[in-house]
Order: structure tokens, then sequence, then C-alpha cells
């Protein structure tokens, strides 16, 4: 059996957020052994759109705000999501792409260890020991 790897044009290149609809695309990473989403405007964060005016801008102010307020509940709770080094405001979300459905077949895609290599440009990846099984160059099938 011949093993194809997948090329880009195998592998879907755009989607959005699925929280927030924003563009997204798909960059692989500088090893180019996996891939990231990452929003085209190159922001990985969004906001809600209904945030109401004069809403505070950064968690400190968030805090100031909550203990004014006497909300100690809500205080604690981001307090200690601040603390643990999540700074995203309540109204904010780290951006997630909606997963394309894949165009590859499954059975073109090559097992090794009992599971389905992973894709990357030109080549197939085992996800046990990182074994690398290359072929004809992307864009080129067989």
């Amino acid at each position: 059996m011949t093993i194809t790897p997948p090329t880009p044009a195998d592998l879907a290149t755009e989607s959005e957020c699925a929280i927030c609809g924003t563009p997204m695309r798909r960059v692989w990473t500088g090893e180019l052994t996996d891939y990231r989403w990452m929003a085209v405007d190159g922001s990985i964060h969004g906001t809600a759109l209904d945030v109401p005016e004069g809403a505070p801008t950064s968690t400190p102010e968030l805090l100031d705000l909550l203990a004014g307020r006497g909300d100690m509940h809500t205080y604690s709770t981001v307090l200690v999501r601040y603390q643990n080094g999540h700074l995203q405001l309540p109204w904010e979300h780290m951006h997630r792409a909606i997963e394309p459905a894949s165009t590859l077949a499954p059975e073109h895609v090559p097992e090794c260890h009992g599971w389905p290599m992973r894709a990357a440009p030109g080549a197939w990846i085992c996800r046990v020991d990182g074994e690398t099984v290359r072929g004809p160059e992307p864009g080129s099938r067989g």
C-alpha cells in the first residue's frame, strides 16, 4: 500500500470562532508537525457584543467594582481565577474554531500502533512514537 501524505488541499484551512463567529485560519506550528487555529486578524481573544458601556476593562477594575458593591461571592470567584492566571474578563473568551469536516476519507489515513496518524504538510506522524512517514511533495497525489 502506498501511503500518500495529506496535501494542503486535503485539510480545511478556514473556519470561524464557535462563540463569536470571528473568521479563523489554520496555521502550522514552527516544526510543521501540527497546526493550530488563529483568528485572521491575529487576535486570540474575543469579546461579547453586549458589554455594557463603562464596564471594567481589566480584572483589577472588576474586582474594585465588585468589592464596592459588596458582592463577595463573585469577588472571590474572580479573584481566585485571576490569581491562578485567568486574565480574561467574564465577557471575554478564547477564540475556538469550529473544526470543519475532514475531506480525507478514513480509509486513506494510515495507522500506526493501532491509531490513525496525524496529518502534517507532506507527511504523516505517528501519535505514539512520533515516527514520520514522508511521501510525495505537497500538491502531488501519488
